[in-house]
């Protein structure tokens, strides 16, 4: 079988613990710890390979992907001491010749990232981007078979612009940030993966065992439990490591996703996305939402400011507050704190998503993966039960087709307006 090429829009630490994260369990097979599929149709790390990038960073751009991968902003854990590419290392998963070509702006940087200092976010310089149609002929040069949105969030238009550029060069998507492709305009955007031969997973990538996972899975397992959950309450903030400690009580260490997320107007489609966690367990099972309290807040416990001594982490914490009820009316008090490494949460999802994608191509399925969207997003087209959306990544591992997928087969001519959608309210229960 032939190498999964990878285009990555958006060099960040996301990207950076997903390359460096494959190149470590290349260089050690034994190693499964952290692989939700180490097989999938057959393709294991091995098969994965990143031919070019892109980005707006001066410190990234007309650089080499191994290079500007470990440039600033970036902040995540090295994996491996060195990112090896294709000419140095057999274990190797970045093509020799792979770059990082000039992307646009348009949306993808908010107006107050320019106000911190240049090692803590994106330096955006006076390199042209490339054009619309130049980018699609490099993409088709490189023969890549699956683009990553790894955007910062709140870029909206930015990512229309890159399905824009994926459908015309005619490769998969998988979508990484809260645009929510897959709920608004679902059967639009659909529709045209269909009609180009194509899959997508998204929206809002799901962390291996990150807030998302610890939300759902609580969720559905209080309310197959026969409990009501009237309350849940998820708070996530930038916190640093152990040895920045005097900088986590002044809340000045963070990495350029909390400091994006730092202004409300940012924020908007993450509120909605993570809201779709806890709603989407209720909402499998016929379970009314009225009159619960639910709330999901990136980023909102921490005051962060312009300016100062800021040390880039990519440590993040999440608390969670439930209050359910039981037998006979008894109450039930649950909290919660889950500490992680962001990045590489991302880089233990992706991996996997990649590979669906490209085996769904292969077995002739085109449009939304939903199965492997249910478990790898916040967002998914369609919301599914914890074991089904395993299931469904289960049989498309195994090469199995699922009353799911078999209709979604590019020999079925399937309509996007008659698979199915969850469609979700486009703000969140705190908006009028």
């Amino acid at each position: 079988m032939s190498k999964i090429k990878v285009g990555i829009i958006g060099v960040g630490s996301c990207a950076k613990s997903l390359v460096e994260g494959v190149q470590y369990y290349n260089e050690n097979p034994e190693d499964k710890v952290g692989l939700m599929y180490p097989d999938i149709g057959g393709y294991g790390t091995k098969d994965i390979e990143f031919v070019m990038g892109f980005d707006i960073d001066v410190r990234k751009v007309n650089k080499p992907l191994a290079e500007a991968l470990r440039a600033a902003p970036n902040c995540s854990m090295n994996h491996v001491n060195t990112i090896h590419t294709n000419g140095d290392s057999n274990s190797s998963c970045v093509k020799s010749k792979a770059m990082v070509y000039s992307a646009p702006e348009l949306d993808g940087i908010a107006p107050h990232m320019h106000d911190y200092p240049d090692e803590v976010t994106f330096v955006n310089g006076a390199i042209p981007a490339e054009s619309f149609d130049r980018t699609v002929e490099l993409i088709k040069y490189h023969d890549v078979d699956v683009l990553i949105n790894y955007l910062p969030v709140g870029s909206e238009d930015a990512t229309k612009y890159w399905i824009d550029v994926a459908i015309k060069a005619g490769v998969n998507f998988v979508n990484c940030i809260p645009t929510l492709i897959s709920t608004d305009d679902a059967m639009e955007t659909e529709q045209r993966f269909i009609d180009a031969g194509l899959t997508i997973v998204g929206s809002d990538m799901r962390s291996a065992w990150g807030a998302s996972r610890m939300s759902e899975v609580l969720q559905g397992a209080m309310l197959d439990s026969g409990l009501q959950v009237t309350q849940h309450i998820q708070m996530n903030m930038a916190a640093g490591s152990t040895q920045g400690q005097e900088n986590i009580r002044t809340g000045r260490t963070a990495n350029t996703d909390f400091l994006n997320m730092a202004k409300q107007d940012r924020l908007h489609s993450k509120h909605v996305s993570k809201e779709n966690v806890l709603k989407g367990q209720n909402i499998v099972r016929d379970e009314s939402t009225a009159g619960m309290t639910l709330f999901a807040g990136p980023s909102l416990t921490v005051q962060q400011k312009p300016g100062g001594d800021y040390i880039p982490s990519d440590n993040k914490i999440a608390n969670f507050d439930i209050v359910a009820y039981g037998f006979g009316g008894a109450r039930y008090e649950m909290s919660a704190r889950l500490s992680v490494q962001d990045s590489p949460n991302s880089g233990g999802v992706v991996v996997s998503a990649i590979r669906f994608c490209r085996v769904a191509n292969e077995m002739g399925i085109v449009g939304y993966l939903r199965g492997p969207s249910a478990w790898t997003q916040k967002s998914p087209p369609v919301q599914l039960k914890t074991d089904v959306a395993k299931a469904e990544c289960d049989a498309l591992a195994d090469r199995k087709y699922t009353e799911m997928t078999e209709v979604q087969t590019i020999d079925a001519r399937p309509k996007a307006k008659d698979l199915p959608h969850t469609f979700q309210a486009g703000k969140t229960d705190y908006e009028n």
